[in-house]
């Protein structure tokens, strides 16, 4: 369900965390069906909760499908790289989904859910 990911991605992701200057911390939480991780941050910014999916095709079904602790908010990582770039914020919910550099991104802000992906640069 959640769990089917190569032995590869977790530890990369685990090691871009652990490298960013707003991770103070990650914490394996467990779940059945999902990785998730509590990610303990610097700066005076609130912890907050990522879960991995192992969907190839984020849709509306994969949210619908988000695991119980979601429910109060956090960050649905697409952690297959070869997944569709599918990116959506929901206040509301205080929910955001992406990809890990979007995830990177929204670290630094405390209301990672209201991140939004950075215009792109004009190449010269």
């Amino acid at each position: 369900m959640g769990k089917d990911l190569h032995y590869s991605i977790r530890p990369f992701i685990e090691n871009a965390l652990k490298g960013h200057n707003k991770v103070y911390s990650i914490q394996p939480i467990d779940l059945d069906d999902f990785y998730a991780y509590k990610i303990i941050r610097t700066f005076g910014l609130s912890d907050m909760i990522v879960v991995l999916s192992d969907d190839y095709y984020f849709s509306s079904s994969s949210l619908h499908a988000k695991p119980e602790i979601l429910k109060e908010g956090g960050f649905f990582l697409i952690a297959k790289p070869e997944a569709n770039d599918y990116f959506a914020s929901f206040p509301d919910e205080k929910l955001i989904v992406g990809k890990l550099g979007i995830l990177l991104g929204a670290i630094n802000k405390e209301e990672f859910w209201k991140y939004t992906i950075p215009p792109k640069r004009e190449s010269k």
